[in-house]
């Protein structure tokens, strides 16, 4: 009886350790697992701005007259060769709006931004059967509303001329609805021309800020 219970005690006690070995293991694993892991990449990185303001604002005049002359070739030839210039102005406009708006991003402006980025991926890789109008529709509302915000905090008191031309673009994209294909096409190069005088006459206002003369 005692070899009986005794083999039954070491029988019990060698499951037990194999159970502790396993459970060990497999801990180490799960932790090892855990530290190999990579970060999350950042879904939304900042935008990178030249630390010094005069930097910022010879970029600005740069990229503000490359806009100009990109809206002064819309609408396009054609349906594909206006899609293909239209993602070009909106990826010039991700680059523009964070420099005119500064380090200092609301969650609104940043809100707008992700949305013109998005408006410019899902041209640039969106199947050329599906309509953009849509697309377009809301890309160029972000950037009205990101336009108008900036006006509002920095140009305002010294420069009407810019709302004025941020109402034009308003009435603009406001007559997009409804609209498609030539008539859509033409409508919008027209908001994004009000889009390109407003944003000039915000990076002339900065640049005379500044003292610095605006790019021929």
């Amino acid at each position: 009886m005692i070899d009986m219970i005794n083999t039954r005690a070491k029988l019990f006690l060698a499951a037990l350790l194999s159970v502790c070995a396993v459970v060990t293991v497999t801990g180490c694993a799960a932790k090892k697992e855990t530290t190999l892991k990579p970060p999350p990449p950042d879904a939304n990185p900042e935008p990178q701005l030249a630390t010094d303001i005069h930097e910022r604002v010879k970029e600005l005049s740069a990229r503000a007259k490359e806009y100009s002359d990109g809206c002064n070739k819309l609408p396009g030839r054609n349906a594909q060769d206006d899609r293909a210039q239209t993602t070009q102005q909106f990826a010039l406009l991700a680059q523009i709006l964070p420099i005119l708006n500064g380090p200092d991003m609301s969650g609104d402006f940043r809100q707008q931004l992700r949305i013109i980025e998005s408006t410019r991926a899902q041209l640039a890789s969106g199947t050329q059967d599906l309509s953009i109008e849509p697309t377009v529709d809301t890309g160029l509302r972000a950037a009205h509303r990101a336009l108008a915000g900036i006006n509002q905090r920095a140009f305002t008191a010294d420069n009407p001329d810019i709302a004025r031309s941020l109402d034009a673009m308003s009435a603009k994209v406001q007559e997009l609805d409804g609209t498609a294909d030539a008539i859509h096409r033409l409508i919008a190069s027209q908001a994004f021309k009000n889009s390109a005088q407003t944003i000039t006459q915000m990076s002339t206002a900065l640049s005379g800020r500044l003292g610095q003369e605006q790019p021929k």
